[in-house]
Order: structure tokens, then C-alpha cells, then sequence
């Protein structure tokens, strides 16, 4: 998980929310507007101000992206879900874009939105604070490297409600992680340590385009 700075809501989430007919009163009203929305345009503005990631696991995600039935497998997270406050269904702030989690594997294990249900995070990633109380661990012999926290509410939201050390989500960020360092070694195989990590970081990160590399926030997190 990293730092998303949210931009611009689109049109339709104003549009939506501001129209003389919405009600956000009740769950089900909340649903019946939040449906209203254009949420492919929704998608791709999730998709932009995250970097073309999950903002829970750090996954590609991509806003035209279907399964074999022709569902969308990114998906529009409520950091409050709907059914625990109806009158934020369509605060831009509580909107996340979210990969499938585990949709198109067939459910063999279950993260992200898919994971949360109607459970309210208090982790949030719009939240510098927030993210930097994260950290990843290796943890006795199992392989790659697990998110957790110090503070029992965030620990709790990325280990247990949205199921962050999941299926191959060790692997990857230590794969992620990896590759990074071999990457800074071939730039300048002198150089070790954090300094020239950090240093190489602040080189690398200006080549990359708009869509970010998986994982990124694994690499942030080690630099810290």
C-alpha cells in the first residue's frame, strides 16, 4: 500500500451527488445513486491518480479490463462501505480503485475489495500518516514479504479484513524488491546500501511512465 494523493472527482460522482433527486439517506438509496455514476469514467480516474494500481495490494489494475463473462475486474472500493455510512457512497475521498482479488484465479484466496465486505478500514491510503504506519517483514522461513503494523487497527485491516499476505502477495513483493536492487547494482555495481538506493530511486523513478511498477510502494517503504 502507498500514498495516493486523490485529484479531481469526475463530472458524474458531482453530477450524482449534487442532483436535487439523490438521497443518501438510507443504504438502499445510497446503492440505487451510487449505480447512477458513469463508472467506467469513475474507473479510469481511480486508475490515473493511483498509478495504475491497487490502491490495497499494488496489483495492475485497469479500467477496461474483463473477465471470460465480460465483468469488470477492476473494481470501485468504498473505504466506509456503503452499508456502514450510506452518506458517503459517493465522496470521492472514499472512493479507491481496487484489483479483482482473486475474481479471475477462481477464488482461491480472496484480497482487496473482494476481501473487505461491509467492513469499514481505518487504514486509508489518502493518508501519508496512514501509509508510513506499514511496514513489510520477512517472517521465519516463509518466503517473500508480509505487510503488518505496529497499530493494532491497521494491522488488522491489512492482515485479517483485506487479506494483504494472501495467495502470492509475499512473493511478489519480495520479488518486486529484488529486482529494484538488482537493478541499482547494475547502475552503479559499486554502490551499496540505502544512500545509493536512494539516490538510484530518485533516478529511477523519473523514467517511469504514468503506469507505475507493481509493488512500488514495497520499495518505498524499504528506503524509508
Amino acid at each position: 500500500m502507498r500514498h495516493i494523493v486523490k485529484g479531481a472527482e469526475p463530472a458524474t460522482v458531482t453530477e450524482t451527488r449534487t442532483a436535487s433527486t439523490t438521497d443518501l439517506s438510507t443504504v438502499a438509496r445510497a446503492r440505487t445513486a451510487f449505480d447512477q455514476i458513469d463508472k467506467g469514467r469513475v474507473r479510469a480516474n481511480l486508475a490515473h491518480e493511483q498509478g495504475w494500481l491497487c490502491a490495497f495490494c499494488m496489483r495492475r489494475i485497469a479500467p477496461d479490463a474483463a473477465d471470460a463473462r465480460g465483468e469488470r475486474t477492476m473494481k470501485i472500493a468504498h473505504r466506509t462501505p456503503i452499508d456502514v455510512d450510506p452518506a458517503q457512497a459517493l465522496s470521492w475521498r472514499n472512493l479507491l480503485g481496487s484489483c479483482d482479488g482473486g475474481q479471475r484465479s477462481g477464488w482461491r484466496t480472496r484480497s482487496c475489495d473482494a476481501a473487505q465486505g461491509s467492513t469499514a478500514l481505518t487504514v486509508d491510503p489518502t493518508v501519508q500518516a496512514s501509509c508510513i504506519q506499514l511496514r513489510y517483514e520477512r517472517r521465519d522461513t516463509h518466503e517473500g514479504l508480509f505487510i503488518t503494523s505496529d497499530h493494532p487497527a491497521l494491522r488488522a485491516d491489512v492482515e485479517q479484513t483485506l487479506g494483504l499476505n494472501s495467495g502470492d502477495l509475499p512473493l511478489l513483493r519480495e520479488q518486486a524488491w529484488k529486482a529494484f536492487c538488482a537493478l541499482q547494482q547494475k547502475h552503479a555495481p559499486k554502490q551499496y546500501g540505502r544512500p545509493a538506493r536512494t539516490a538510484f530511486f530518485q533516478t529511477w523513478m523519473k523514467q517511469q511512465p504514468a503506469r507505475l511498477p507493481e509493488m512500488l510502494g514495497v520499495i518505498e517503504e524499504r528506503l524509508r
